[in-house]
């Protein structure tokens, strides 16, 4: 007997294709197969030998360069320490990178839309220039500069016996653990890392609770200050009750090379200005297509209340132009952390130059390329965590 609804035969049931997690299933199924499948042939055809990563454990047996904060030996250390050597290598490059790129693109990218024509057509310049070249050859022509165009070490340029720059590299101050006034342990310095966190997130709570009152009365409360001052005045005051536990190393002139302060090398500086200004290119036409694709009426309303300039591109445009961004801005990011890998241009010690220097001594080519792909498919996972934390808290959500 067919029952009726409303005078309707009931509907007929979807086939079993047409089910959307069927088809979902099928799909992970079959790429799963094909996973299988490559990683069997390939097994298959590199029979014949033992796979591990046994030889990481052995001693390295040869020293890299540029080893900016860490200090290792080749001839104790094993072939994984160097290996990690070379991550940090890497990470310092990619993290220096993306803070630069991002300050320099945002102000190459708003520079564009300037009513100023001299300013707008040299933003232009800088843009097709170095988007349009080639960014291995960027970070060559980089190193041929700072390595052959600056002056011998004995002629190094002197900046108030602060700031050295020759072809050795740039020799600037650096912050360094001391004891301080009391004389107390360098681990004071942590101390004092710890309470400047701490006042860092106070200033946040108290700048978000301010900002929450000023919605909720219409009066200003001036989050903004309020939170930079509980910040500096928390890490000045911490910093005077430990003692001063930090002193600034200041550079010297040694022989053929720099003491003390922080040498930022030619190889790091090279590659650092070629993938900071390449990256920078591209994030300033995401800021300009950005701001663009906003309504006019943002503008004309911020001028409308006698917003300035600044204003009106801090408090009004850049916000708005920021939820656009940063989907666009991570495939940057993530380009810049692969293109870190250009680094054996230049002799950069980075993770794939010590990697290479693994594989030409021991062999297990397998295992060290399979070791570089994790390597960096963790590096650009952690970006993209971290940017999408980023862009769900500033995405608009409709009730």
């Amino acid at each position: 007997m067919t029952t009726m609804t409303g005078g309707l035969p009931p509907p007929a049931p979807t086939p079993l294709f047409f089910r959307r997690g069927f088809r979902n299933l099928l799909a992970q199924g079959v790429y799963v197969g094909v996973t299988a499948l490559v990683i069997f042939y390939v097994v298959q055809a590199l029979g014949g030998r033992e796979y591990g990563f046994g030889f990481l454990n052995q001693p390295a047996a040869f020293d890299v360069g540029n080893q900016w904060l860490i200090n290792v030996d080749g001839t104790t250390n094993t072939r994984f320490t160097m290996y990690l050597v070379g991550i940090w290598a890497t990470a310092r490059v990619v993290m220096v990178t993306l803070l630069l790129s991002t300050v320099l693109g945002v102000a190459v990218g708003v520079a564009r839309l300037s009513p100023n024509w001299l300013l707008s057509k040299m933003a232009m310049l800088f843009v097709e220039i170095f988007r349009n070249m080639p960014l291995f050859v960027q970070i060559v022509l980089w190193y041929a500069i700072v390595l052959f165009g600056l002056p011998q070490i004995q002629n190094a340029l002197d900046l108030g016996d602060t700031f050295f720059l020759s072809n050795r590299g740039i020799a600037v101050p650096w912050p360094e653990p001391d004891g301080g006034l009391y004389g107390g342990p360098e681990w004071l310095t942590a101390v004092w890392a710890a309470a400047v966190a701490a006042a860092a997130v106070a200033a946040w709570f108290v700048r978000r609770r301010r900002q929450e009152l000023e919605r909720e009365t219409g009066q200003p409360h001036y989050p903004n200050r309020w939170g930079i001052r509980l910040f500096a005045g928390g890490a000045l005051v911490s910093f005077l009750a430990l003692g001063l536990p930090l002193t600034i190393d200041v550079p010297v002139l040694s022989g053929t090379d720099y003491a003390e302060g922080l040498t930022l090398r030619p190889e790091f500086t090279a590659l650092t200005l070629g993938l900071t200004i390449y990256t920078a290119s591209f994030i300033a036409e995401i800021v300009r297509a950005s701001i663009q694709a906003l309504p006019k009426g943002q503008t004309e309303a911020a001028n409308a209340i006698g917003l300035s300039g600044y204003q009106r591109l801090t408090l009004v445009i850049l916000p708005q132009a920021l939820r656009q961004m940063i989907p666009s801005v991570t495939n940057q990011y993530l380009n810049a952390s692969k293109n870190s890998s250009l680094a054996y241009g230049v002799s950069y010690a980075d993770l794939f130059f010590v990697a290479n220097i693994i594989q030409n001594k021991i062999g297990h080519a397998v295992e060290v390329f399979a070791l570089i792909i994790v390597t960096y498919m963790l590096m650009s996972l952690a970006i993209s965590v971290v940017m999408n934390f980023l862009n769900s808290r500033l995405t608009l959500t409709r009730v």
